[in-house]
This record gives structure tokens, C-alpha cells and sequence, in this order.
């Protein structure tokens, strides 16, 4: 399906791109970190109420260390760095409640602006959109305080009362906007954590989707540079854990994003755990652009997967090195039929929001009102949220 207003210069402003869209539509946002979702100047109030060593001497310089920026980023690694900080003060039932109220709220509140004040706090009295579908993902394990020894099955907090308390914030965060914010909980298993603590994950996610409609989906995340799943060993054991986790929860992986996976790698992986959705699959497009290699994307026409693309996450990571270049990202996988949708990744670490990053495209003419569309589109029918 098409959107309706015919451009022949793409418009500069996404309001104009989207034309009727916005105020017929609900926007759904399917990929975001709980750890990148909290705005700065509120993990900053967290922490001080907490009594948590932030790394930092002071709010100005908690905020220059905390936000992603091309000059302190670079790639995955780098951006990732900073997640044990925001996952520290996340730590335990009270700050996970909070944080998924915080987060749902923002997304509510800002997804749909396109400029954020210096903290976070919202500053467009025009937004584009509202955003009231969302999905939120997180590591309970991480929120145990189990970064401090990751080897090791638990941290200092309960990790069942971790995952209750998630749940019952995003269900009472529901019940507050009386219908017109809907949120699931999407359970990531760690790359950089000991196979026996994704294990325990794994065992968690079977008992509490029981009776927890919020755990809606699985995913795999962390620096692929600690475990790319290219042996097969280690792939065979997280083949295992989703098959465990059950097909009536959507499955998700970070996949491709940097060097680390080679596109044999990023096939073997897609056979193996058979995912719905795939994130950031950079590998396959460049084995594409580089060598003329087609299978990962023929793969993912073939499956019906939906590419998770996250803008300005990429840019910041190098995995793409300009809006021109995404512009060429997502022609290529127009031309091989793969549908896509748009999300931030961490939106309050890089002071984005989605109607700021689709903008970012449409600044450099790299997007056109129909891929937007579609894209959101996309979102909405690929959620989990049943």
C-alpha cells in the first residue's frame, strides 16, 4: 500500500511527508532498549536517589559521559560501553517499574517530536505523530546487578520479582492512558553473559509467560565481537534456548550489525533459531554491495523476515556511514521485497526520537513519503503486542 500524497521532490518536514497519515493512524515502535529509554536527567534523579556511584562527578558531566555522539562512539562496542552504568541504576523491582513507566511515557510523549531539550525533556509543541503501540526490550538477569559478577547465576536482586514488578508497571502504564498505549516486553538473552545465566533467562521466560501476557517476545543482544555465533556449538545451545522459550512468543535477533558476522554466520544463525524479525542486518546487505552476494537478503524475502532498522544507532556505530547510505540501504531492500520498520534503539542516549531519525532521512532526500509509510505501516502489523 502506497501513501497518498504523490511527491515529486520529497518533502523536507516528515508532517508534510506523511500527509493524513498521523491523524488516522496509530505509530507503533517495535525496537527499544529499556536502558536507552529512560531520559538522561531522569536516570540522573534515579541514581542520586539511589545512592549509586554514577561514574560521573556531576550532572553536566553524567550527561557529556552517558550520550552517544559520533565523536565518543565509533562502533558497537563503544556504544555499548556505557549500558552497565544505566543498567546499574536500573537495577532491582522498583527501579525496572519505574523505568518501564518512564520509558512508555516518553515514547508517548516525545516519539513524534522531532527536537529534545538537553536532557531529554521534551521541546516540539508540533509532533508528527504520537507513538502508542511500543515494545520494550531489556536483560532481566542485567537488572540483578549481575554485571558486577557476569559469570554467575544471579546478582544482588531477585530476578523473579524483577520480571513481576516489569510487568505490572507496563500494565498499569496501559490502564493509565485508557486504551491508547498498548506496550510488550520483549526478554534479551546476552552475547556477553555466561551460556548457564541465558540459560536461567530462558527457564524464567517459560515460567512467567504463563501468566504474564506482557512477555510477548525473545531476542539476542550484546557486542558481537564477544560471541558472533559462528561456531556451531555455541549456536546449537541458543538454537536450543528459543526452541525451549516456545513458539507462541515472537522471536527476534541482533544479527549483522557489525564485521564480527560473516553473512555464512548470519545464514546459519537465521536457519538455526528462526526468527520472525531480525535487527540491524547490515552483514547481509554489504555482502550484497561488496560481493554481489545475495543469499542472506534472498534469505530474508524467502522467510517473510522483517528487518528492525534503527537509524541513527548505525550512524553512530559506523555500521552505516551516511543518510545517502541508508538511503541506498533501503532501496536495496525495496528491491529484494524485504519489508522493514523504523525504531531508535536508545532514543534518550542519542536524543533522538523516531519522527527525529526518519527526519534525518528526509533532510538528505535518502527517504521517500512511500518507505515511511510502509514502514510504519510494517510496525504495525510485525508487533508481537496480540
Amino acid at each position: 500500500m502506497m501513501h497518498p500524497v504523490k511527491n515529486k521532490i520529497t518533502p523536507k518536514r516528515l508532517k508534510d511527508a506523511l500527509g493524513t497519515f498521523s491523524t488516522k493512524h496509530s505509530v507503533t515502535e517495535v525496537h527499544v532498549h529499556l536502558g536507552g529509554s529512560v531520559p538522561l536527567y531522569r536516570l540522573w534523579e534515579m541514581g542520586i536517589a539511589r545512592g549509586i556511584r554514577m561514574g560521573a562527578g556531576s550532572y553536566e558531566e553524567f550527561i557529556q559521559t552517558l550520550t552517544r555522539r559520533p565523536d565518543n562512539t565509533g562502533d558497537l562496542d563503544r556504544y555499548l560501553e556505557i549500558f552497565e552504568i544505566v543498567e546499574l541504576i536500573q537495577a532491582g523491582p522498583e527501579a525496572v517499574a519505574e523505568s518501564i513507566r518512564i520509558a512508555i511515557n516518553g515514547a508517548y510523549r516525545t516519539g513524534g517530536m522531532k527536537t529534545l531539550g538537553p536532557g531529554g525533556e521534551g521541546a516540539d509543541p508540533e509532533p508528527a505523530f504520537a507513538i502508542k503501540q511500543l515494545e520494550i526490550r531489556f536483560n532481566p538477569m542485567k537488572r540483578s546487578a549481575v554485571y558486577v559478577a557476569r559469570d554467575r547465576e544471579a546478582g544482588i536482586f531477585d530476578v523473579d520479582r524483577i520480571i513481576k514488578a516489569a510487568c505490572e508497571s507496563a500494565e498499569e502504564s496501559e490502564l493509565a492512558y485508557r486504551g491508547n498505549m498498548r506496550v510488550g516486553l520483549i526478554f534479551c538473552f546476552g552475547r556477553d553473559l555466561a551460556f548457564e545465566v541465558n540459560r536461567r533467562l530462558a527457564d524464567k521466560v517459560k515460567a512467567w509467560k504463563k501468566s504474564q501476557r506482557k512477555i510477548i517476545g525473545i531476542d539476542l543482544a550484546g557486542p558481537e565481537s564477544v560471541n558472533s555465533l559462528s561456531d556451531p556449538k555455541e549456536l546449537d545451545r541458543f538454537a536450543e534456548l528459543y526452541a525451549d522459550c516456545g513458539a507462541d512468543l515472537g522471536r527476534t535477533i541482533h544479527l549483522g550489525e557489525t564485521p564480527h558476522t560473516t553473512i555464512e554466520t548470519f545464514i546459519n544463525v537465521i536457519k538455526a533459531l528462526k526468527p520472525q524479525r531480525v535487527s540491524h542486518p547490515i552483514s547481509a546487505i554489504k555482502a550484497f554491495w561488496d560481493k554481489q552476494d545475495a543469499r542472506g537478503l534472498e534469505l530474508l524475502a524467502q522467510e517473510k523476515i522483517i528487518c528492525e532498522l534503527c537509524i541513527y544507532s548505525n550512524v553512530l556505530t559506523k555500521a552505516i556511514g551516511s543518510a545517502a547510505e541508508y538511503g541506498k540501504l533501503l532501496n536495496t531492500l525495496d528491491r529484494f521485497n524485504i519489508p522493514y520498520c523504523f525504531s531508535t534503539d536508545s532514543p534518550a542516549l542519542q536524543m533522538s526520537t523516531l519522527a527525529s531519525e526518519i527526519e534525518y532521512l528526509l533532510a538528505d532526500n535518502a527517504i521517500t513519503p512511500e518507505q515511511i509509510y510502509n514502514a510504519l505501516l510494517t510496525a504495525e502489523k510485525c508487533t508481537f503486542i496480540k
